[in-house]
């Protein structure tokens, strides 16, 4: 399957056409320069394709009344988007599936309605989408004082990664924490909200709270649980039931309901969105989370599902180590195929790609554009030093 996006005119994002979004693609660039807002037109649109296969997979089991309707501006105000869209604004969405058929969503002043595509039976699939927000440090206390939170609210996609995490740590279970040497232990007292503990992988201290740890630890520990969590044990039964079937017993259909392929064999998407996934940690940290991330992937497609990922960030170090990730084939390591990896500088409103080939022809990430301001700051140091 492949994926691309069109937007013209959104936010600051002036004209990126035909972007393609790889499983594994990253965006850099200053801040404010429209890294996010590319991602949450992205998640936006890959919500209404996955609304299309549920509409679609009902259409050809029996079931002719569908349980969604797309009103596009709903969808834009829930998610806080609206003061981005002017007048000549345009999206274009994308998919090329593996049968070679193609189904696109578009969104523009012209078009009068979001018209839905109907997806052939051979091309179904089953997505789950994730955003992980850049204010994820919140979760640690707002998890320890649930309780009092009801009514808060923080924004829409907080409150999306919130409720990512939640799932993750509703039951007793330990996460693996590695790429800062730790390990992230739940339990849940009776009658009180959950209690999250961090300790050495090797036990060689006393467990600390979550809400008592580093910041890096704060920030990076939702995100590693929920990516963990998309990989291993997020049950797409379950959700078909909410999606589907719940939705047909509620209107007397499950008689009428004569699915024309099993969940089991309907192939699983989750795509995860992250926000500056290098917060508050120490460089070396951060290439290793990257690894954690990209491993996360790979057991995800030996569990029954593809996972994407596709991060925003602004580190030199991240950037530099994709040529890492590129050329490490040891066992153990992570490594992406050039073929899965997109990098992007997004840069006055348009998208430049970063990849590109060496000398010997091998894939290769230009990371002049963040290592850049080091030789900067090299040389103003040597003029002074003079």
């Amino acid at each position: 399957m492949k994926e691309y996006i069109t937007i013209h005119n959104i936010g600051p994002l002036k004209k990126i056409d035909r972007l393609e979004i790889a499983p594994f693609t990253v965006l850099i660039g200053e801040s404010a320069i429209g890294k996010s807002t590319l991602m949450k037109v992205l998640i936006l649109m890959r919500y209404l394709y996955k609304r299309a296969n549920i509409r679609s997979f009902l259409r050809h089991s029996e079931i002719t009344k569908s349980p969604f309707r797309i009103r596009f501006e709903s969808l834009v105000k829930a998610t806080n988007l609206v003061s981005m869209f002017k007048d000549d604004s345009y999206i274009r969405y994308e998919v090329t599936t593996d049968s070679g058929n193609v189904y696109t969503i578009e969104h523009g002043k012209t078009i009068r309605k979001i018209e839905l595509p109907e997806i052939n039976k051979e091309d179904l699939s089953f997505w789950k989408e994730s955003f992980v927000s850049e204010n994820r440090n919140v979760i640690p206390a707002w998890t320890a004082n649930a309780l009092t939170n009801k009514n808060a609210s923080l924004g829409f996609y907080f409150h999306e990664t919130m409720n990512d995490f939640a799932q993750a740590v509703r039951e007793d279970k330990q996460y693996d924490l590695s790429y800062l040497g730790l390990k992230l232990t739940v339990k849940h007292p009776k009658g009180r909200p959950a209690k999250l503990m961090v300790s050495p992988s090797d036990d060689a201290y006393t467990p600390i709270e979550l809400t008592e740890a580093s910041s890096g630890i704060q920030t990076s520990t939702p995100l590693s649980v929920i990516v963990q969590h998309f990989a291993k044990d997020y049950s797409f039964k379950n959700a078909f039931r909410r999606s589907v079937l719940d939705y047909l017993y509620d209107n007397e259909l499950l008689t009428k309901f004569s699915p024309v392929i099993e969940l089991a064999d309907l192939p699983k998407y989750v795509h995860i969105h992250l926000e500056e996934p290098e917060l508050s940690l120490f460089p070396d940290a951060q290439c290793r989370l990257i690894d954690d991330l990209v491993k996360n992937a790979s057991i995800a497609t030996s569990n029954d599902r593809h996972m994407s990922i596709i991060m925003a960030t602004h580190s030199p170090y991240i950037l530099n180590y994709l040529n890492v990730l590129l050329h490490q084939h040891a066992e153990g390591r992570a490594h992406v195929d050039a073929d899965d990896m997109a990098v992007y500088r997004i840069f006055e409103g348009t998208a430049q790609s970063l990849m590109g080939v060496d000398e010997k022809g091998k894939a290769i990430v230009d990371t002049y554009d963040l290592t850049e301001m080091m030789s900067v700051i090299y040389h103003e140091f040597n003029e002074l030093s003079k």
